[in-house]
């Protein structure tokens, strides 16, 4: 039973634990839209976008989705790593 617990525990935990980010004295979260990002964090030193994939006839295909990679810093000897997904944060990474 006590190792039912500790299996089920580890499976949720990263499940449970959401990834967050100060800047400044503002912090945004996993969840947080481009806009929540940027009035909180000002522009990011380096920004890729990747607009859905396409058909031939140019309309975008099923469950195709824009995704962007943001990068702050370095600072302090750690770069910050975002991704977004239709303008949603969904993974938040520090680089040293």
């Amino acid at each position: 039973m006590r190792a039912r617990h500790l299996l089920l525990t580890a499976l949720l935990l990263p499940l449970l634990a959401q990834a967050s980010l100060r800047c400044g004295q503002n912090l945004v979260e996993e969840g947080d839209s481009v806009e929540q990002v940027l009035a909180a964090c000002g522009a990011p030193a380096e920004r890729k976008v990747n607009p859905p994939a396409l058909r031939n006839n140019n309309v975008p295909k099923f469950n195709a989705a824009e995704t962007q990679f943001w990068t702050y810093g370095p600072e302090n000897g750690a770069s910050r790593h975002l991704k977004f997904i239709d303008g949603k944060l969904v993974e938040i990474r520090v680089e040293r």
